[in-house]
């Protein structure tokens, strides 16, 4: 049986890695580092279980928020079998690692677990949801109120998980990790030319608006995890501290690519690929700058770019 999806799946990496230019300088030993860690990981008794737990649900979240899904279950033959597939291929490069350890059987009990992943069409309800959120995140901050909105079971979850073991050693720096990757996410997407040009601001007003009322809802969000685990965790305060400037950076590298490539109503999913990169990269020490560095560069571009949409 042949795999379309899979094989378009491969075609269309092709292309995005084609574009990522020096991206693949970081793409490349992160990717190395990432398998190198998860055969590491399986050689450490119960943490083989987490990976194995957040490889299936990683490919949980996608089947969850793919738009695809009407398409694929209508149109190609064999549709439960075609996204097993492409789970299978996305998770292999990690899973396949444990195979030379004494952990294998994690390797068929993953596959064993995402063949039934594909069964769940969950369907994501059109209604708005929490409508009184307008009364805490005002309309010029429309990314995080529509991105909330569509993703608040994954930032409800996160934040209420994070919270509730804030007193975990490292468990609720990984959760806001991955809500801060969440939240990045939020700026894929393109306003109008109306909504830009509500506040009428110089494009380095606008961008220094952006990522000013991005850094207070971090901190807001973050600080009481982030104290609590200071205090229960005195050990590792340091790394408590470097936490929070980390991730504002990587939402302001979020904000500041978003606008060097702005287009008024339009999406850039390409942006996806260097935005998880520079996520992903900055969980590792050597790439803690990473992110910093290309919000600095990235900002004076998207200024530049802005101009052609506002007045100086």
């Amino acid at each position: 049986m042949t795999l379309p999806l899979l094989y378009i799946r491969t075609k269309q990496l092709q292309k995005e890695v084609n574009g990522l230019g020096l991206y693949l300088i970081l793409l490349i030993p992160l990717a190395a580092f990432l398998i190198f860690a998860s055969f590491k990981i399986f050689q450490k008794g119960e943490s083989a279980y987490y990976l194995v737990s957040l490889l299936l649900a990683i490919c949980i979240s996608i089947q969850y928020y793919r738009k695809d899904k009407s398409f694929v279950y209508k149109h190609i033959k064999s549709p439960h079998l075609q996204l097993f597939s492409e789970y299978a291929a996305l998770t292999f490069p990690f899973s396949i690692t444990c195979i030379i350890t004494k952990y294998w059987f994690c390797f068929p009990l993953l596959l064993f677990m995402l063949f039934f992943v594909p069964f769940f069409q969950f369907r994501i309800s059109q209604k708005v949801v929490l409508k009184k959120l307008s009364a805490i995140i005002p309309a010029s901050d429309f990314e995080w109120l529509s991105g909330v909105r569509k993703n608040y079971i994954a930032v409800i979850g996160l934040y209420s998980l994070a919270l509730a073991f804030s007193w975990f050693r490292i468990l609720p720096l990984f959760l806001l990790w991955f809500l801060t990757v969440v939240i990045s996410s939020f700026y894929t997407e393109y306003e109008s030319l109306q909504i830009l040009r509500e506040q009428a601001k110089s494009p380095r007003n606008y961008l220094l608006f952006k990522l000013k009322k991005s850094t207070i809802y971090i901190l807001l969000l973050y600080l009481p995890v982030i104290i609590i685990n200071s205090i229960f965790n005195s050990e590792y305060l340091l790394i408590n501290l470097l936490f929070i400037p980390v991730q504002i950076a990587i939402l302001h590298y979020a904000i500041t690519l978003k606008y060097t490539s702005y287009k008024p109503n339009k999406s850039q999913p390409g942006n996806n690929i260097p935005l998880a990169i520079v996520s992903i990269s900055s969980a590792l020490p050597y790439f803690l700058p990473i992110p910093a560095i290309l919000s600095f560069v990235y900002f004076y571009k998207a200024a530049k770019n802005l101009k052609n949409y506002l007045n100086d």
